[in-house]
Order: structure tokens, then C-alpha cells, then sequence
């Protein structure tokens, strides 16, 4: 057994030794020797340091790999810095090639400028290129000179009626030329015979409608003496024939409409017939308050066009009217108040590029407070505040083309253009939105420009040529047309609502037409001619042929202006102010014996106006209210009933202060109706 044990001995190494022996005959020998836990330690170091080595590999594939991707970096970076080097040569250099290229640029069109005329005169005209501002004036121009065709022909015909009136007065005067010489020569009358104010003013009090408007033989006589006894340059004289002409209206009125007058106005005609009875005086009627003066310094200054900025709209405690005049290039602004005389509240003048054509006050509009709108005849439009600061400009648009009326309706302004188109400015809320307006267009050749617009509700009714086209403000189209006129060649210049009907007028058209709002069916139709005629006479026609230059419904009443400075007022059958229709009759109207010399070019309302009145009760009261103004503006002012008498020996040339630019302003006695038109 010793034996055994000691072959079993490896005498050659201990490692030989140990590896033979069985892990139960090591532990049997040392209890505390573990060879499994050493080997487990080992390999455990063994696997960490192959983690560790194939890190190392991987750190150092990295760090290769980064090192030859910066090479590649700084590489491409001196690449392109060459690049930019480059590039920045060429850019100096094209700066220089595109000055050079300015330079001749310029030389090519101051070349081309001065070689554009001679290339003009020398192509024919169908070969001519026409920009689309040349087009628009040639089409306007075409336009202004039909009408003067329209007018020239009107005149014409006015001439030849007045030219056979003259040879019956002539025929007549040859046959009793022969006695007025043998008076003459025999010394029957002296003194030549001279009309003076006191034979106007003894005529009879209530004379016929059917009386001649040629006068007695004694006031025929007296005409074709004092005609006799003028010069010739006298006689060729346009103030001297206009002051004739009113010497005759003056005869005309004394003798058709009587002494009797109401507050400046003429009986009613119903209530001038030969009657025993004395027949009340007309109730309701406009009392004349002031006679004013546009402006006292600028005697050339023509009105133009005005609109009332009322209380709501500005803010202020009381109604304001904007009034815009000028020359033909250039316009003014007047801001006065009505109720009080000689009194401009503020002054100012628009841009010197067109003259203004239409003016429009727009109520407050979400945060946006009142303002007042201006078109003008290039295509601007100017919006300027209603209260404070009314000279500045908040916003402007310059549009293709002219602007010739401005309506408000339901939050927006519609414009009328010259090319027979309308454009909608929208309110957004920061503002109204000048820019992004659209555009309906209602013409067709030939183009007419919008120059009255009616809007009430939802509706908008537009004049243009003879036919009114009734648009739906919100959905921006056309949903009926009526006709007006059946001459195509009228033009409906004058809207006005009352109750549920419209009140048209067209052109050179002495008649007036009634239509239903609703339906758009016609009511009535009144010829302004007859009154004319028994009111003013024959002569009142030679002044200018019979049209009407405003139209209005104010207080239950219709307001005409005519194209020679007179104005009627007729009332309307007003029950309800929006279910009743307006009609009128010529027997109730009225002429205002306070006129003017040219074309009444407005009429308007002016609600809430601060009038002061002052009593003496044993001391000194200012009362204090609020009332209704109307105001016209024209050229000039004539008192129909005195005549014209201005000096005869003034130069023509000289603009006397009746020839000057004049406003009449009544106070209605009843309170103010909501305008359909507003």
C-alpha cells in the first residue's frame, strides 16, 4: 500500500503533481484549499481582459477613423475656402458689368425719351400703343362730350321755340311800330318808359292761373322800349340779357303768384285761383333762417358737393355739414356749423392732384368712431376723421378710376366708379380694409360712370344710364333692373326714398318718377314743366333748359332743384315712414322766392343743430334747442319777387357778391323723419 502511494508521487513538478489529483484527495489533505474558486477568479480575469482588448480595438478604429475624418474635413475646408475666394471674384466682377449695365440702361432711356415723341407723331394712330390710363381718359372724354351733344341739342330745340316765340312778338310789334312813331314824333310821351319796383309791386293780388305770362300790351311796350333804347354791346351782354330775363320772372311772380307769401315761400297753387274766400295758409312750412356765404374771403370759390355729420356719427354736441369747393384742379373743405351764422369751425384743402366729386359721413363701425369719406375724379378715396383732427388723413386708396358717389350701407362703403363699377369696402376689427375691396361691375359698352346710389336694408338701388339695377349688399349681385327712361340715352342722376317708394330723376329730364321699393313698379310720374311755367313764366326757361340738379325727401317733403337756381318743395302723402307710399301733387307745391343764379348743387338735411333764441320777459332768456336745418348751395342767390339788381354800369368780369358761391338755410317746423336713404 506504501508502495502504491509513493508511484502515485509525481517527483517532477508540483504542478504535475497537483493537476493529477483529484479535487476530494486535495481537499482531504489542506480542508481550507479551494481549487474551483481560483479557476472561477481566473477565467473571470481572463474574460474581462478580452473585453478590455477588444475595447481597446474598437477605441482605436474610432480614433483612426476620426483622424482621417478630420483630414477629410479640413481637406474640403480648404476647398472651399478656395471656392468663396472665387466666387467673390465673380461677384466683384459682376457688380462692375451691372453698373456698367445701369449706366447704359439710362442712356437708353434718356435716348428712348427723347426719340418717343418724334416716333409718336410719326405712326399713324391705329398704330399707337395706348396705356390704360390714356384709355380711360379717352373713354371719359367721350363720355363728357356726348353729354354736351345731349345738352347742345336740348338747347337747340329750346332756341328754336324761343326763336318762334320772338318772330309772334316781332309780327306784333311791326304792326304797332307805326303809332308808337307817330307819338314819338308828335311829343305824346316824353319820358321813355322805365319798369320801376313800384309797378311790379301794383299789380293785382290774386290774379288767374291762366294769365299771360307775356304780361298787358302796357308791359309788352315798355319791354320793346327799353329794348329799343339799348346799345348793341348792351344788348349782347349776357348780364344785361340774364337781368332782363329776371326783370321779366320778377313780372311773372307778382302777377301769377299774388303779395301773399309764407315764410318766403309761394302760396300753394291750389290756393291762388280767384276765390272770395281767404284760404288758410299752408301749414308745416320751412322757415328761412339764413343767407350765407361759402366763403367771405375766396370770391371764385364753386361748390361742389356737402354732407351733414351728425351727432351720432362725430361724437359732438352738434351737427356739423362738410362742405367741399374748389376750382376744377383742386378742392377745399369747409367744416361750418348751420346754426350758427359766419361761424367755420374748421378749414382746409386735399391734395392738389383732382378735385373732389362725392363726400360721405360713415357712422361708428365696431371700435372704429365716425368718419367722413372723399372721393375724388383721379380714383382716390380719403377717409379723415368726423370729430378731432379732421384735417389729417387716416387712409387713403388710389383707385383705376374715378369716384363718383359713396354710399354706406349695413357696415360698408360702396363706391361708384367711372367705368360703370362698384367697389365694396368691408370693416374688419382692427379697421376698414381699403386694400382688399371687391368689385361688381354693372356696365357695358359704352361705359357710364355711377353717380347715384340708394341703399336701404339689405338693398342698394344704382342708377346707370336709363335703367336702376338693384343689388344685394351681402351677396354682391345684381337681382333686378328696372327701367326708368325709355330713351336709352337718359341718365338716372337723382335717388331719393320715402315710405316704401323711390323718387327718380334722370338728365336733362324735367319728370319726375315714383317706383315701389318691394316691387319695383312703377307709381306716378310728375312733369315739372307746367309748374314751372305758371310759377317763374316762359322767361325762367331761357335762363338754361328745365332739368333738375338735386332731389331730396326731407320732412315729409319733396325738394327739387332746378338747373337755374330755383327751388320747389312739394309734399308727399307720408302715413306710416316705411309702409306708405310718397305720393304728391303739383296743386300743394311751392316755390322758394330765394334762389340761386346757377344749379342747385345740393340739398341737404342737417338734423340736431343747437339753435339759441333769445327772449325779453323783463329780463334776458337764451333758450336753448335742438332742431332740423336744410341747407341748398349754388351760385349765386336771386330774390325771384325783387330781380336782379346789380349795377349796371359793373364790369362783366367783376364777380359781384349775389354772383357768388351762396348757402340758404331753412329750420323745418316739424321734427325729422328717419331718411330710407341713410
Amino acid at each position: 500500500m506504501d508502495h502504491l502511494e509513493w508511484e502515485l508521487r509525481n517527483t517532477e513538478s508540483v504542478f504535475s503533481e497537483l493537476s493529477e489529483l483529484s479535487r476530494e484527495y486535495v481537499e482531504s489533505v489542506d480542508q481550507g484549499a479551494s481549487v474551483r474558486g481560483s479557476t472561477d477568479q481566473f477565467e473571470e480575469i481572463v474574460s474581462q481582459y478580452e473585453e478590455l482588448k477588444h475595447t481597446h480595438e474598437l477605441v482605436d478604429a474610432a480614433r483612426k477613423a476620426l483622424i482621417s475624418r478630420v483630414e477629410e474635413l479640413t481637406n474640403e475646408r480648404s476647398a472651399l475656402k478656395l471656392e468663396v475666394t472665387s466666387c467673390q471674384g465673380t461677384v466683384t466682377r459682376l457688380e462692375g458689368r451691372m453698373k456698367e449695365m445701369e449706366e447704359e440702361t439710362k442712356r437708353l432711356r434718356k435716348e428712348l425719351e427723347a426719340n418717343q415723341s418724334d416716333d409718336d407723331s410719326s405712326l399713324p394712330i391705329s398704330l399707337r400703343r395706348f396705356t390704360r390710363s390714356e384709355m380711360s381718359r379717352v373713354v371719359m372724354e367721350k363720355n363728357q362730350y356726348k353729354e354736351r351733344l345731349f345738352e347742345l341739342q336740348e338747347a337747340v330745340r329750346r332756341s328754336q321755340t324761343i326763336r318762334a316765340t320772338q318772330e309772334e312778338r316781332i309780327t306784333e310789334r311791326e304792326k304797332t311800330s307805326v303809332w308808337r312813331r307817330f307819338n314819338r314824333l308828335f311829343g305824346l310821351n316824353k319820358n321813355p318808359l322805365v319798369p320801376s319796383a313800384a309797378l311790379a309791386l301794383a299789380l293785382p293780388t290774386s290774379p288767374s292761373l291762366t294769365h299771360s305770362p307775356l304780361g298787358s300790351p302796357r308791359q309788352q311796350a315798355v319791354s320793346t322800349t327799353q329794348t329799343d333804347g339799348a346799345s348793341p354791346a348792351a344788348a349782347l351782354s349776357p348780364r344785361v340779357r340774364r337781368r332782363e330775363l329776371y326783370r321779366d320772372i320778377r313780372s311773372h311772380v307778382w302777377g301769377a303768384l299774388g303779395k301773399r307769401q309764407v315764410h318766403g315761400w309761394s302760396i300753394p297753387l291750389s290756393h291762388t285761383q280767384d276765390s272770395s274766400e281767404q284760404t288758410p295758409e299752408p301749414k308745416d312750412v320751412p322757415v328761412l333762417v339764413q343767407l350765407r356765404l361759402l366763403d367771405q374771403r375766396d370770391a371764385t370759390a364753386k361748390l361742389n358737393c356737402a354732407v351733414a355729420v351728425t351727432r351720432e356719427i362725430s361724437g359732438e354736441t352738434t351737427c356739423a355739414v362738410w362742405v367741399v369747393s374748389g376750382p376744377a384742379s383742386s378742392s377745399d373743405v369747409t367744416v361750418i356749423d348751420p346754426a350758427r351764422s359766419n361761424t367755420v369751425l374748421d378749414l382746409f384743402s386735399l391734395p392738389p392732384t383732382s378735385p373732389a366729386l362725392c363726400i360721405c359721413a360713415v357712422p361708428p363701425t365696431g371700435e372704429t368712431s365716425g368718419t367722413v369719406w372723399i372721393g375724388t375724379q383721379e380714383g382716390s378715396v380719403l377717409v379723415h376723421s368726423a370729430s378731432t383732427a379732421r384735417r389729417r388723413c387716416l387712409q387713403s386708396i388710389s383707385l383705376s378710376e374715378g369716384v363718383h358717389s359713396l354710399t354706406y350701407s349695413q357696415g360698408q362703403v360702396i363706391a361708384g366708379l367711372a367705368n360703370g363699377t362698384l367697389a365694396f369696402f368691408s370693416h374688419n376689427p382692427g379697421g376698414w380694409d381699403l386694400q382688399s375691396h371687391e368689385v361688381l361691375p354693372l356696365g357695358s359698352t359704352p361705359l357710364q360712370p355711377i353717380r347715384c346710389c340708394l341703399a336701404k336694408g339689405a338693398g342698394l338701388w344704382v342708377g346707370y344710364w336709363n335703367r336702376v339695377h338693384v343689388v344685394d349688399v351681402e351677396n354682391r349681385k345684381v337681382e333686378q333692373t328696372l327701367t326708368v327712361s325709355e330713351r336709352s340715352e337718359q341718365q338716372v342722376r337723382f335717388l331719393c326714398a320715402a315710405g316704401s317708394g323711390v323718387w327718380t330723376s334722370c338728365r336733362l329730364d324735367p319728370t319726375l318718377r315714383l317706383f315701389d321699393w318691394s316691387t319695383g313698379r312703377p307709381l306716378q310720374d310728375v312733369d315739372l314743366t307746367p309748374l314751372v311755367t305758371k310759377t317763374l313764366g316762359p322767361a325762367f326757361l331761357s335762363l338754361s333748359p328745365l332739368q333738375i340738379s338735386s332731389l331730396t325727401v326731407i320732412s315729409g317733403r319733396l325738394w327739387v332743384g332746378t338747373g337755374s337756381g330755383a327751388i320747389f318743395s312739394i309734399p308727399v302723402s307720408l302715413s306710416s315712414e316705411s309702409a306708405s307710399i310718397p305720393y304728391c301733387s303739383l296743386a300743394a307745391a311751392q316755390l322758394c322766392y330765394h334762389g340761386h343764379r346757377q344749379a342747385v348743387k345740393f340739398i341737404i338735411a342737417a338734423p340736431g343743430c343747437v339753435t339759441s333764441s333769445y327772449t325779453t320777459g323783463g329780463a334776458a332768456l337764451t333758450l336753448v334747442s335742438t332742431s332740423q336745418l336744410i341747407l341748398s348751395g349754388g351760385e349765386g342767390y336771386i330774390n325771384f319777387r325783387i330781380g336782379d339788381d346789380a349795377n349796371d354800369g359793373a364790369p362783366e368780369a367783376a364777380p359781384l357778391r349775389s354772383d357768388r358761391s351762396h348757402m340758404i338755410i331753412w329750420q323745418s317746423p316739424t321734427p325729422s323723419l328717419p331718411s330710407s336713404a341713410l
